[in-house]
């Protein structure tokens, strides 16, 4: 192995003492491939394991906690006893090679997806924007709220049970938990809106239940992540800024998450306010100072790339787009090949990387797949 590299492959201890073997991983992507009823496919399941030798921390593709929450189809859900033993195969594909497997949680809340929720309607804190496309969510009751962070913890139950090693709270990318954050999509008037201490009160909660059923349900071994994107300036305008999620961070380190990750398209990314000094991760990073794991994703493809994001401030380096390229990154980089690392996909690998057939027709869209077969030079 190249020695330039060699950091990327150091342990790190998390605050509950489990020790990662390396400091890369898998971040979260959505595959749309799930079983109709809402369990896990043959086809992921085959996916995952193929993805399983990345990195130490595998997180899957977000999982619906709520059947209001639905946000994408093919989405698997949490809401049925009925996914356990689909589950469960997930969990043990996921930790084939020794990493460990963290289920990511969700309610898509005002991005969900009204043809995929029986009561054909989504909900949010409250009833912001629509269109004839997509018709404003209906506002949340008091009630509703409370059973959503239940739906949490029984979420984190499940996961429990099918043998994960831990849960990711999905905070960021203007899901439901975002938008109880957002300045422009929480509007309420009680507990849950109107200041920024209000508006922190629903992921703080979510956070809170699911530590609560953890510590019945589990051992101190078990992992509880937090993503959430850094600051938000979007079509309905300012939701919240780089200075707010720093007070974010620090209530969620209080309330005791053993990671943080930044959802970001580049790691070097900075802030919309041109005065703050630093990039987002610098600047995350000098503000949690140690006290849990920082786990930065965005636009990591080559080996330098994970060492750079590592001097940056990240703990843990996860890639996403890249896994589905090249799932060898990680033996690649161990065995000094580097420079075999494919960026995008070449005609001869297609079909030939375990990728489900819903997510493998939206990659070309992405640049990610040579479609055109390459000309043969020695032609005659």
């Amino acid at each position: 192995m190249n020695p330039q590299y060699k950091a990327l492959f150091e342990e790190i201890t998390l605050p509950n003492g489990v020790v990662l073997n390396d400091r890369l991983g898998v971040a979260p992507m959505t595959t749309y491939s799930g079983n109709p009823d809402g369990t896990v496919s043959d086809e992921e399941l085959v996916y995952y394991r193929r993805r399983s030798n990345i990195g130490s921390l595998f997180i899957s593709a977000c999982i619906a906690v709520s059947e209001n929450g639905i946000a994408f189809p093919g989405q698997f859900v949490a809401f049925d006893e009925d996914v356990m033993p689909r589950l469960t195969q997930l969990a043990t594909a996921m930790k084939a090679n020794g990493n460990k497997a963290i289920l990511q949680m969700q309610h898509g809340g005002r991005q969900g997806q009204p043809q995929l929720i029986a009561a054909n309607e989504t909900v949010a804190p409250s009833a912001v924007g629509g269109s004839a496309e997509k018709p404003a969510p209906r506002a949340l009751t008091g009630e509703e709220i409370t059973a959503i962070i239940r739906d949490f913890g029984e979420t984190t139950r499940r996961a429990i049970a099918a043998g994960f090693d831990g849960v990711e709270i999905h905070g960021a990318n203007t899901y439901l938990i975002q938008q109880f954050v957002s300045e422009v999509t929480n509007l309420r008037g009680d507990e849950w809106g109107g200041s920024l201490e209000n508006r922190m009160k629903f992921p703080l909660a979510v956070l809170a239940e699911v530590k609560r059923v953890a510590a019945e349900y589990a051992n101190d071994e078990f992992i509880i992540g937090y993503r959430l994107s850094p600051e938000e300036y979007g079509e309905l305008g300012i939701g919240y800024t780089i200075e707010e999620t720093k007070i974010l961070t620090e209530n969620l380190i209080e309330g005791g998450v053993h990671y943080l990750h930044v959802s970001l398209m580049d790691f070097k990314k900075r802030p919309h306010n041109e005065e703050t000094e630093g990039s987002i991760v610098e600047i995350l990073s000098k503000q949690i100072a140690g006290r849990v794991a920082f786990v930065v994703v965005g636009s990591v493809t080559k080996p330098e790339h994970a060492v750079a994001a590592l001097e940056e401030g990240a703990d843990i380096v996860v890639m996403g787009r890249q896994v589905l390229v090249d799932p060898e990154w990680a033996e690649k980089v161990k065995q000094g090949k580097e420079d075999d690392i494919n960026e995008t996909i070449p005609h001869e690998m297609i079909g030939k990387l375990d990728i489900p057939g819903p997510l493998w027709s939206l990659m070309s869209t992405y640049k990610m797949v040579v479609i055109e077969e390459p000309e043969n030079v020695n032609a005659e």
